[in-house]
Order: C-alpha cells, then sequence, then structure tokens
C-alpha cells in the first residue's frame, strides 16, 4: 500500500501523537509499504522551530527509513486563542501547498487529530491524490476545547461541529484511540465507520532494567530517596498542580520522598513558579528527555504518577504513559476515572486516585512507599504481562495494516 501520514506533530518532538505516529510508520515500512509523512518543521513544545530546520519553506530527510517531507509554520509560545489558531491555519495552508506538489498518489492519507483544522487540508490532498481519508482521532474535538474552557457556546462552535461531522463522513475509517472517542464520534456522525486504535507500546523500547547508576550520575540524582516520578507534557490537560499540592502534603509527613518531574509544555513555567512559592523542597523539574533516554530515567523511580484533569471528556482517556510504564514493570498511581482507570487496574500494576485529590494522592503515595519488596515485583510482574499482551504496538501496527488492505480489496 501507499500511505500518507498528515500530522502537525512528529519527531524529532517529543510527545505522544509524535512516538505513535512514528511508531506506525516505520512498522508500515518494515511490512514492505511505501509510507509518506507530510509534517510541519519541528517546533513543539517550546514554540520554536528546531536550530536545523530554520528559514526554509519546505525540507524533506529520512527518518528510520520514513520519508518525511515538512512545510513552514508559524510558531508562538503565546497560549492565547489568536496566535495558537495562527500557528494551527499556518499549517493548514502550507501543508496544504507543499502536498499539492511534492506528495504522490496514495491508497490512503491518515490525518492526525486534533488539530481539527488539519482536516482542511486532509480533505483536499486525499481528494487530489486519490487517496481514501482516514482521520486518526487521539482527542474529542471541539468538545475537549470546551470542557477545558478554551470555547463557549455560539457560532464558532457550530461551525467547529459542522465541520468535525464533515470530516467523519467523508472518511472511509475513523481511527478511535479509546472507547469513549469511539461513542463521541458515533454520537456526531452515527454511520461513522471506526476503528478502536488504541495508545500501546514499543516493548522492545520499554522494558524492566536493572536501575541506571550512570544516568542517575548524570542527572544528579539521589537514589536513596523514594522517587517519586512524572514524564510528559505539562498543560492543561495534566493539572499538575494537584502533584504539587501532593508533594506538600508528603513533606509534612516522609522526608524521604522525592518527586521528579520530567518533560515540557505550556503549563511547566507557572508549575515552576507554583513549587518555589510553596516552598517545595521535595520536587525538581528536568527538562524534556529523548524517548530512547525516558526507559533508563524510568528505571530510578519507585512509583509514577499518570495524573489527569478532572473534566467529564477525561473518563475516556488513556494515557500513552502507563503503557510505557507498565512495560518497564514500573508501578504507579492514576489519578482519573474511566476507562483509564480501568484499564489501570486490570494491570495489575497500580493503584487509581480521583483525579485532582490531592489527599488522596497523597495517601496512596505514602501508602506505597510501604508496601514489600515481593509485593512490588509481583506489580512488576503483571504490568509487563498485561501489556504485553494487549497493547503492543507491533500486533496493533499489523492488524491496522490488515484492515486497510481489506479495504482497498473490496
Amino acid at each position: 500500500m501507499r500511505l500518507i501520514i498528515l500530522t502537525q506533530y512528529y519527531p524529532p518532538e517529543h510527545g505522544a501523537p509524535q512516538n505513535r505516529l512514528h511508531d506506525l510508520a516505520a512498522r508500515a515500512v518494515k511490512m514492505g509499504h511505501k509510507v509518506t509523512v507530510l509534517t510541519a518543521m519541528p517546533n513543539y513544545p517550546q514554540g520554536k522551530i528546531f536550530k536545523d530546520y530554520r528559514r526554509k519553506f519546505t525540507f524533506k530527510e529520512d527518518i528510520d527509513g520514513v520519508k518525511v517531507i515538512r512545510s513552514w509554520i508559524f510558531t508562538s509560545k503565546k497560549k492565547s486563542l489568536i496566535p495558537q489558531l495562527t500557528v494551527y491555519f499556518s499549517f493548514v495552508f502550507t501543508s496544504l501547498i507543499v502536498g499539492l506538489f511534492r506528495l504522490r498518489k496514495a491508497d490512503f492519507l491518515i490525518c492526525e487529530s486534533p488539530p481539527l483544522f488539519l482536516g482542511f487540508s486532509a480533505i483536499f490532498l486525499s481528494l487530489f491524490k486519490r487517496a481514501g481519508l482516514v482521520m486518526n482521532i487521539s482527542d474529542l474535538w471541539p468538545e475537549s476545547a470546551v470542557q477545558l474552557g478554551l470555547i463557549g457556546p455560539g457560532l464558532k462552535l457550530s461551525i467547529l461541529e459542522w465541520f468535525e461531522k464533515k470530516l467523519y463522513k467523508k472518511s472511509v475509517f475513523v481511527l478511535c484511540q479509546t472507547e469513549g472517542i469511539v461513542t463521541g464520534v458515533l454520537k456526531s456522525y452515527p454511520k461513522t465507520k471506526t476503528i478502536l486504535y488504541p495508545n500501546g507500546v514499543d516493548l522492545e523500547m520499554f522494558k524492566k532494567i536493572p536501575k541506571s547508576k550512570d544516568t542517575a550520575e548524570e542527572l544528579n540524582i539521589d537514589t536513596t530517596k523514594f522517587i517519586v516520578g512524572y514524564g510528559g507534557n505539562h498543560g492543561r490537560s495534566q493539572a499538575l498542580s494537584q502533584v504539587l499540592k501532593a508533594a506538600k502534603i508528603v513533606s509534612e509527613k516522609n522526608k524521604n520522598i522525592t518527586f521528579l518531574f520530567f518533560g515540557d509544555g505550556p503549563e511547566k513555567e507557572d508549575l515552576q513558579e507554583e513549587s518555589r512559592q510553596m516552598k517545595l523542597k521535595n520536587t525538581i523539574f528536568f527538562p524534556s528527555q529523548p524517548r530512547k533516554k525516558m526507559a533508563l530515567i524510568q528505571s530510578l523511580w519507585d512509583l509514577a504518577l499518570v495524573p489527569l484533569k478532572n473534566i467529564e471528556l477525561f473518563d475516556g482517556a488513556r494515557p500513552s504513559k502507563m503503557f510505557e510504564l507498565m512495560a518497564g514493570g514500573i508501578p504507579f498511581i492514576f489519578s482519573g476515572k474511566g476507562e483509564g482507570a480501568d484499564i489501570a487496574l486490570e494491570s495489575g500494576c497500580a493503584f487509581v486516585v480521583p483525579p485532582e485529590n490531592s489527599e488522596k494522592l497523597a495517601e496512596q503515595i505514602i501508602e506505597f512507599a510501604k508496601i514489600s519488596d515481593k509485593k512490588r515485583s509481583q506489580m512488576q510482574e503483571r504490568g509487563r504481562n498485561f501489556v504485553s499482551l494487549n497493547f503492543d504496538r507491533k500486533k496493533l501496527a499489523a492488524d491496522l495494516m490488515q484492515q486497510l488492505e481489506n479495504k482497498l480489496k473490496k
């Protein structure tokens, strides 16, 4: 098959969609399919185009055997609506122009949403390249924007909802990362042909390994402490203030517990300032790290955190980081409810507390620090076995390619 993947986010950026889409593209190439990725100049999450990609309107490169074509994007560090819309629409237009001239005909065009606006480019490119449109929905838009307080009722919301429905109607398939997203898509357009394509994990990259002393020395991490780790985006969806408040409570009851934050995002500076205002001595923030290094970093954690904001939309969320933790045999606490909470409990590798309940989170961290090595070892083993059986990206990619091939034969 000939595939086009259209996405605003792609490596060398770090993040869940970047990792997931690159993994799919690389595996499809290994299966013998021809894959071209059309994406933006890397800039996330700093809001600044990476050094080697500046002053270019378009750029072509090869990443792990995948042909990657890039187009220019306007960047901004501002969080307000107008600058963010300018970022999104700049790539919509440049991806359309570059795609028309540089992409070849394909069997399918897979478009990542959000941002929903990229669907404009996807519709036109799929038409001109005679490719079946496949929307990949990793977050429901505009519903998530409404629940996060980014947009309210009115004409703008009505237009977005109309366009969302239009995209589903135009798609030969809509890939959904969770059952909740499947429900949301079908609510918008009941005739949609959906495929559950969940988050998974590369079992070769993330595995149970001994604590990396070299990594601890490099990052100056005191492994004599009980380490609680978080790795990922520092944004609204994670509501990481709940972790800082829990860290404050923990500091008053157990001086041996340290909280480490790895990653970047729009809320990071505010979180660091909040930590300073709270005079927290048990929290340390680290820059975003290369994905391949995260397995070594996670090996240093005694316990990991997967926090979510307390909104109804996230009842259907399955954060990708929890699958990486299971694969690495890292016990974790899931601060949330719904689909993700159910999977976390089923894995046997996690505890669940209500979202944005810092008191319960602190209580569970303190209790976990007391459990025996035997129980911790059992949790590690159960997590690895669970994710290997249910969320192996190799199998998930193979199943998806088979479904696309079956569609071509009809």
